[in-house]
């Protein structure tokens, strides 16, 4: 008599169990996604990449699966925070890596972050953005470092852009030559920068010297080009 009965209790028990789990999973079932922080791709572009899994669809389980460090975010991200504001509901806040520059290459706009990730390609030029020009790279990938033919290339793109974001100088675009020489465009000013692996010198007394020039109106050159602490430092206007 007691085996019957634990005969019939055992599919009762898993029976309630099965109802809870589909109760559970129904009544935490992530229904609304916003998205905070997001840039390069649409609030729907990137509720898809974090609901790739099974277990990221129902607020619980992506609870757990979050925790355990298995949400994977996309290469453009530098971190995210998910949180749950009601019972079906999933935000999702970004913290973009950002874009410090870009180069033009044939007829493409090739952007990339401070370690010379490209985060974006496009044909038409991105507002307020500069760029670099050069005839020098090699290939570019989403998502991979910058290919260049001269290895020196890029981390000089990655050091003059840096530098000019921290002193916040305003620029336009800059071109190097086939020997890695540098000229910077800053509204009617050119600027000779020369061949340097660190720009920090020449561009940390920059701000003061473009802010001089542009007063003027007028278009003109000033060569850095040999540049060193305490040298006499000229505009010459254009003829």
């Amino acid at each position: 008599m007691r085996g019957l009965k634990l005969r019939y209790k055992i599919p009762i028990i898993i029976a309630i169990v099965v109802v809870l789990i589909l109760i559970m999973w129904f009544l935490f079932r992530i229904r609304t996604i916003t998205v905070e922080g997001n840039t390069f791709f649409n609030e729907s572009q990137v509720a898809e990449t974090y609901q790739t899994s099974f277990f990221q669809k129902n607020v619980l389980t992506n609870l757990i699966y979050d925790a355990l460090g298995f949400t994977k975010d996309p290469p453009y991200v530098r971190e995210a925070e998910l949180s749950y504001p009601s019972f079906g509901e999933l935000h999702i806040k970004l913290f973009e890596k950002t874009i410090l520059a870009g180069v033009k290459f044939s007829r493409h706009f090739i952007y990339f972050d401070k370690d010379g990730m490209v985060l974006k390609t496009t044909e038409e030029e991105l507002k307020d953005i500069p760029y670099f020009e050069t005839d020098d790279v090699t290939d570019f990938t989403l998502y991979q470092t910058l290919s260049t033919g001269r290895e020196e290339l890029l981390p000089q793109m990655l050091n003059m852009s840096s530098r000019l974001t921290y002193y916040k100088i305003d620029w336009d675009k800059a071109e190097f030559d086939t020997e890695g020489h540098a000229t910077l465009h800053s509204g009617k000013v050119t600027v000779k920068l020369g061949r340097r692996s660190d720009y920090d010198e020449v561009i940390s007394i920059l701000p003061d010297i473009l802010s001089t020039a542009k007063k003027s109106g007028d278009k003109g050159t000033i060569d850095m080009t040999n540049y060193k602490a305490g040298s006499t430092i000229i505009f010459r206007k254009d003829s």
